[in-house]
């Protein structure tokens, strides 16, 4: 797997990054920071296209709303915002009374969820951000959030071990995957949502088959906390990266590890291109990194 470094950034002043995303057409690569900006970068020439700043914490997580002008955001500052980046507009704010740790939205649905340290996740409308539920999910901190079949369910994780699966009609939980255990901290599963994956603390990824979720397989590989995982868009591999500076590619056919490449500094976030052989990496260093398959 080759490596490139797309953006590094200048000055004295470095921020780790927390989060990355990609525009639909995978033009754009969006980050968030440590100290609470958003950088918009060239996904081909790696040049800075703006800083967006507003937010008084770190950005947790970030994703763009279905077109590279719109950007949604959650942060330490008990916020998640709705960016119009052509707009000089204040975003649109929705408060959290904790620190905001995870985020998921749906195109399709329309809706977003995000996540906070106090275990309470909010639905909300993607075009306004206004609330429409408050689920309190879990005791303790958010990890992830995702938004399966079709956005009839969502699936919630959490720093004490427990992943739930919820039936988005009603609000009701469905079905407990895992209960407490060691801690996760990222969560994802493969477009048909026939699979979850949970990145936990110690470096293994659990594997549990949603048709049944007795079927639960360990995928050992990473030394530290897994921070990040993806999986692309045909469903065929997963991507993981490590606090151990490693990202690593999975095999979705079997499970097992087909190739991986390593960093100087922990990984903190992924996402694959649009093309199906290049992932972007978001590092602590507070660079971004194309992979090649």
């Amino acid at each position: 797997m080759e490596k490139k470094i797309l953006y590094r950034p200048s000055g004295g002043s470095l921020s780790s990054l927390t989060s990355i995303a990609i525009s639909p057409k995978g033009r754009l690569i969006a980050c968030g920071t440590m100290d609470g900006q958003i950088l918009l970068v060239d996904s081909k020439s790696g040049k800075s296209k703006r800083n967006i700043t507003g937010h008084e914490g770190g950005v947790a997580a970030v994703s763009f709303a279905g077109k590279p002008s719109s950007i949604v955001s959650c942060s330490r500052d008990r916020t998640t915002r709705l960016w119009n980046t052509k707009s000089k507009d204040d975003p649109v704010v929705l408060k959290h009374s904790s620190e905001v740790k995870a985020l998921t939205i749906s195109i399709p649905s329309r809706k977003g969820a995000s996540g906070a340290r106090d275990g309470e996740v909010k639905v909300f409308s993607l075009s306004s951000l206004k609330c429409i539920k408050n689920l309190q999910a879990h005791r303790s901190d958010i990890s992830g959030i995702l938004f399966i079949e079709d956005d009839k369910k969502m699936v919630t994780s959490s720093y004490n071990g427990e992943c739930r699966v919820w039936d988005l009609s009603t609000y009701e939980l469905i079905e407990t995957l895992t209960k407490k255990g060691p801690r996760i901290r990222s969560l994802t599963s493969t477009p048909d949502g026939s699979f979850v994956f949970l990145g936990r603390h110690g470096g293994t990824i659990l594997k549990i088959s949603m048709e049944n979720i007795k079927d639960k397989i360990e995928m050992l590989g990473h030394s530290d906390i897994v921070s990040t995982m993806s999986v692309n868009h045909t469903g065929k591999f997963l991507a993981s990266g490590s606090w151990d500076r490693t990202l690593r590619i999975w095999s979705l056919d079997d499970f097992k590890e087909v190739t991986s490449g390593k960093l100087v500094t922990g990984i903190a976030s992924l996402a694959w291109s649009s093309k199906e052989d290049t992932i972007f990496s978001a590092d602590f260093s507070g660079s971004i990194v194309s992979w090649s398959l």
